[in-house]
């Protein structure tokens, strides 16, 4: 579970003048707790504004804590994906298509080295493609009949429905 924003902020703030004295210390553990924050604060934004978070938005993160973060938003933003597929949400997991597909656009920019942030870049291309393969597989449910499963099912003529009456 993830400590409320707040909280957090104000935990990473209590400990960056240590930080900023001592710099050796910021690689390790507070670095990786500040890109899970950025990770989910971005993907509260985009849950809750449909929108990226910018870097300048989070005062805490440097920006490879933040790129990191948004890398590993992909993967979450796939699992989101796969919850609104579930419900046969096409428009919305095209929505998260299109955004893993403009970030990835934007992180060919980057020459990234090998390292933690190359690995999570392999990742999306990745994420990527499984977005791609859930759209495929909605358009071929949706071409076959399938309905969501929210919606009611039919009565198909023939089924035993266990009514005796029937």
């Amino acid at each position: 579970m993830l400590l409320p924003t707040l909280a957090t902020e104000r935990v990473a703030q209590e400990l960056l003048p240590i930080i900023q004295k001592e710099p050796t210390l910021r690689p390790g553990s507070y670095s990786n707790a500040l890109e899970e924050y950025a990770e989910a604060m971005v993907f509260k934004v985009f849950l809750q504004e449909n929108r990226i978070l910018k870097a300048s938005e989070l005062s805490l993160v440097q920006v490879e804590e933040y790129l990191g973060g948004v890398l590993d938003f992909t993967g979450e933003l796939n699992r989101h994906a796969v919850a609104c597929a579930t419900r046969r949400d096409s428009a919305a997991v095209a929505r998260c298509r299109d955004i893993v597909d403009a970030l990835m656009g934007q992180f060919l920019q980057f020459d990234l080295r090998n390292g933690a942030l190359r690995k999570k870049f392999d990742s999306l291309k990745y994420t990527l493609k499984k977005l791609e393969n859930m759209l495929y597989e909605l358009s071929l449910a949706e071409a076959t009949g399938m309905k969501s499963r929210d919606a009611e099912p039919d009565d198909p003529e023939g089924m035993d429905t266990g009514n005796a009456a029937d």
